[in-house]
């Protein structure tokens, strides 16, 4: 029994490795994606041509800015130069041409992958230094499980890598602070640098580390020497900056000729770009305080603070808690009284000011926490929210676990406050980094529950942890091969979680579409350019009447989730192809690809004699 419990932990982060390794893999060159082409056949090709010619300037190549991606997927120039290839991604293709396209989505989708996959157990790693081995595990399962996060490392996109940076530093910081180490806080201001350079959305880790301090002392039941440990924090904190600069300036050669990149990556962001005057006041206000006043403003806020913290505590849980009942009470309800779904449709320009101010506010926030709640299996959502009870139950000391989940419940909050008051609704891959978060709080609440006595007598951690590998694991078969589009069994089948999908079921249908008769001479029209890009005759997918006026489609594919923004922008053509007939329940299909075993997710191939019949 000793000889399996010494060998369990390692087994299993073999198995999980090796799943998803063996899941993974051979869907690199089977997915169409969408927005990939942005960076294949152009992002990732410019950054390495400008590094070669030293044209620092021109590796300026995206404002997310998303140099991580172009570094990692650049590996597959080694093999493939996809500009060869990037003319005939919409035209007839022969069998040499289409497998080019399918070596190219191989070749450099693989190193995103394996990075995103050998880097799980730095997950255990610094859970491990935290909460010890029990804690470490079930987090490094429930992360290593998810099929939301590993389908979004199957594609060449910034989220493939931020949700492993982001993270990994606000575990490094809670590291160090544990530990005191400074090693830990130079990961913590690398792995910033990283997030930084992947997408301008970590600016919120500006934010929340000058917060967590001030939240940490508050929380704590033993207190450190006020103004000596807010002296230290402040200048922690500035050594997290720097070095976050440091890494952010080292890795994009577009700071080295103009220096002004740099700001405009870090502070200068989007991300920034309503806030940053009340946050440099406030970093400023800080220093004034700590470093010239003895913290005589600061210190009475945060012992008022601390009298209250149960308080604190508790109002910042039940908000969150509140919202998630909240939204699964409108999504039972019939989607009442918000729409939830028409929200995540169109995430960019929620229109706060056009609809009223509280109303549209609210409705955001909801459709924030639809997008996670049911983006988690069942039982993963039951312990999140037994993890966030556990944090606030009554006679609950503050250890670090019981802190660990209120900080990243406060997270959670902050970055659907900042995504809403930046007119941007967090859609799943939007908030693709607070999946990890709510993994490890769903850690704590299962070995919570596991330490209790009266739990002990009859469920043991290991078979416990057992099943749910076994649960996790049936799960990402089931779904496989469209990880992303997972959506829980606790989510009516009517409803869709990923209205935003990035291209499932795309190259399912453009397959089919390869195996009719003559399918070079057909011409296909579809709401999705990432068949277009496995089809190998003529494809179009837009609007205009260039697109539509005088040509003879033969079949239109046809996707749930581009069904709202293709009926929105066809009106001007209507007269050309009623696109309401395309889209209706009541033309026959010819093939359906079924994505995610929820029916009503679906792209459909329709034969264009069906709908002139109609």
């Amino acid at each position: 029994m000793k000889t399996f419990r010494k060998y369990f932990a390692p087994t299993v982060i073999f198995f999980v490795i090796g799943l998803n390794l063996f899941l993974g893999i051979p869907r690199l060159s089977t997915y169409s994606a969408v927005d990939e082409p942005y960076w294949t056949y152009g992002r990732t090709s410019k950054f390495w041509t400008a590094v070669a010619e030293q044209k620092w300037r021109s590796t300026n190549i995206n404002d997310k800015p998303g140099i991580t991606v172009a570094l990692l997927s650049g590996f597959g120039l080694l093999k493939y130069d996809p500009m060869l290839s990037k003319d005939i991604r919409g035209g007839i293709k022969t069998d040499a041409q289409l497998a080019d396209i399918d070596g190219i989505n191989y070749s450099f989708r693989l190193p995103i992958f394996l990075f995103c996959t050998f880097m799980l157990p730095a997950f255990s790693f610094f859970l491990n230094k935290l909460f010890g081995k029990k804690t470490a595990l079930l987090g490094f399962v429930f992360i290593g499980l998810s099929p939301i996060l590993l389908g979004i490392s199957l594609i060449i996109n910034p989220d493939s890598l931020l949700w492993i940076f982001l993270p990994l530093s606000l575990l490094s910081y809670l590291t160090f602070q544990k530990k005191g180490e400074n090693i830990f806080l130079v990961t913590t201001g690398v792995f910033l640098g990283l997030s930084l350079l992947t997408k301008y959305v970590a600016n919120i880790l500006y934010v929340f580390f000058l917060i967590l301090p001030f939240l940490d002392y508050i929380l704590a039941d033993e207190k450190p020497e006020l103004k000596a440990y807010l002296k230290k924090s402040f200048v922690n904190y500035l050594a997290i900056i720097a070095i976050s600069m440091v890494t952010f300036y080292a890795l994009y050669p577009a700071t080295w000729a103009h220096p002004n990149v740099l700001l405009d990556g870090t502070f200068g962001s989007k991300a920034f770009q309503k806030t940053w005057p009340i946050f440099a006041g406030l970093v400023a206000f800080i220093a004034l305080d700590v470093t010239a006043l003895g913290a005589q403003i600061i210190g009475p806020i945060l012992r008022f603070f601390s009298k209250y913290k149960r308080v604190l505590a508790t109002t910042l849980i039940s908000v969150l808690i509140g919202l998630i009942l909240f939204a699964m009470a409108d999504t039972y309800l019939g989607m009442k009284p918000f729409d939830l779904e028409g929200i995540l449709s169109s995430p960019k320009g929620i229109g706060i000011n056009d609809h009223g101010v509280l109303l549209a506010f609210l409705g955001a926030l909801t459709a924030n926490a639809y997008s996670l709640i049911f983006g988690l299996h069942p039982i993963l959502l039951i312990l999140f929210i037994v993890g966030l009870l556990t944090a606030v139950r009554r006679g609950t000391p503050m250890t670090l676990k019981t802190r660990t989940v209120i900080s990243f419940s406060l997270f959670i909050l902050l970055y659907y406050l900042a995504s809403t008051v930046n007119d941007v609704v967090a859609t799943v891959r939007y908030q693709i980094i607070l999946y990890p978060l709510a993994f490890i709080i769903a850690a704590i609440g299962a070995a919570e529950v596991l330490s209790i006595d009266r739990v002990k007598r009859f469920v043991k951690p290991l078979p416990a942890t057992l099943a749910c590998i076994i649960i996790l694991a049936a799960s990402l078969l089931y779904l496989r091969p469209f990880y992303f589009a997972y959506a829980s069994a606790f989510l009516p089948t009517q409803y869709l979680l990923n209205t935003k999908d990035m291209g499932d079921g795309s190259f399912e249908a453009a397959a089919y579409l390869n195996s009719l008769p003559n399918a070079r001479n057909l011409v296909v029209w579809s709401d999705k350019g990432a068949v277009c890009t496995e089809f190998v005759g003529t494809c179009n997918i837009g609007f205009s009447k260039k697109d539509l006026e005088g040509k003879t489609y033969d079949y239109f594919v046809v996707s749930i989730g581009r069904q709202g923004r293709s009926l929105k922008l066809s009106g001007s053509v209507s007269s050309i192809i009623n696109f309401k007939k395309v889209y209706s329940d009541t033309i026959a299909y010819e093939h359906e690809v079924v994505i995610g075993g929820r029916p009503n997710n679906f792209v459909k191939i329709i034969r264009a004699s069906a709908i002139a019949n109609e």
